[in-house]
């Protein structure tokens, strides 16, 4: 099995998520690219951030680019449009002209009028975004990829994409073990339980569907407290914790000094409910810790995790044994296929 059987005809929109830079994502989306090309998959294109470009404009590291067919969808930006007619790019037949802006122009939907490199981009929101995956798919795509990253992880969140692919590699840590804890941390962390209580999922839709944070006690009462934001919240809310507090619902993050806050100042024992995993921002030691204090943490929304794709080279010059690496990935992670899109395995 290959990545495009896992992914298609069970997913429309994907988001690919790298653990760090360099950790293989470009590499993965072209894997995807090439086996979506070879069964007559048409494909829309996506970047949360760039992707393509031929140098890291960060690191002034080379990239690997992105190779099209011709029919191919791509969402990208007016600044390198002007490059098309050079090194090979694609000729780009322009479909939209929208109204959302970057440093480097207004987002463009276009269509390869010819095989070559593409340059990907988007808009600035997640929100924008999934409305740039419906319009391509709207326009013909079959299946739409987005390439995301951790650190604008939020095109991971269930209503942006049906499922994800996490993209891990050398570059995350310099010790394979290292890397292998810091991999399973985000896979435990997107695989957070779902709230399972119907009439509660219910209850906890409308609180986050009205942006707020609130506390349900164990009959399905709301209180609701008003701040501003969850970063700083976890003294107001344990002022009002009461013994038959159920659910604490936070219409924004899971930040470990909130949650510590929480659980020390608890009268009883109860959940804590975010929209979804890329809420959570905690840390893997954070984690346990907050664990043994008896943190249950729940989503309302969960994440599909496809598959991991391992990248056993560093751009600093260090690398892995490809295949102890994946074994180990494996061995760790069992319930989520693998593969070394690097080397070819599977």
């Amino acid at each position: 099995m290959n990545l495009i059987e896992l992914i298609y005809p069970q997913n429309r929109i994907v988001s690919i998520v790298g653990t760090a830079k360099n950790a293989g994502k470009t590499v993965t989306l072209n894997e995807i690219i090439a086996e979506a090309d070879a069964k007559g998959v048409k494909l829309g294109l996506i970047s949360t951030g760039r992707d393509g470009e031929r140098r890291d404009v960060l690191t002034n590291t080379e990239k690997p680019p992105i190779y099209v067919r011709k029919g191919t969808i791509v969402t990208t930006v007016e600044g390198v449009l002007t490059d098309a007619s050079k090194n090979n790019y694609a000729a780009m037949e322009i479909l939209s002209v929208t109204s959302y802006t970057t440093p480097l122009g207004r987002v463009v939907l276009c269509r390869a009028a010819s095989d070559g490199y593409v340059e990907i981009s988007g808009p600035p929101s997640s929100a924008l975004i999934k409305h740039m995956c419906d319009n391509m798919l709207d326009f013909g795509a079959q299946l739409v990829l987005v390439d995301g990253s951790l650190d604008r992880r939020a095109s991971a969140a269930p209503f942006v994409s049906d499922g994800t692919i996490i993209a891990t590699g050398a570059s995350l840590a310099r010790s394979m073990d290292l890397v292998i804890d810091k991999t399973l941390h985000i896979v435990r962390t997107y695989s957070v339980p779902k709230l399972e209580e119907g009439y509660i999922r219910d209850i906890a839709g409308d609180i986050f569907e009205n942006n707020k944070t609130a506390l349900i006690d164990s009959h399905g009462n709301v209180k609701y407290i008003e701040t501003q934001t969850t970063l700083q919240c976890g003294e107001l809310i344990s002022e009002n914790l009461r013994e038959d507090t159920a659910y604490v619902v936070l219409s924004g993050s899971a930040t470990t000094d909130s949650i510590k806050t929480m659980l020390l100042n608890r009268k009883s024992d109860f959940k804590i409910v975010v929209k979804d995993p890329t809420r959570i921002f905690i840390s893997a030691a954070d984690y346990l810790s907050l664990q043994k204090l008896g943190m249950e943490l729940r989503v309302l929304e969960g994440i599909n995790i496809i598959a991991i794709t391992i990248n056993p080279y560093s751009p600093e010059g260090y690398y892995f044994d490809s295949q102890e690496f994946l074994n180990r990935i494996r061995s760790v992670i069992p319930n989520i296929p693998a593969f070394d899109v690097i080397q070819g395995g599977i």
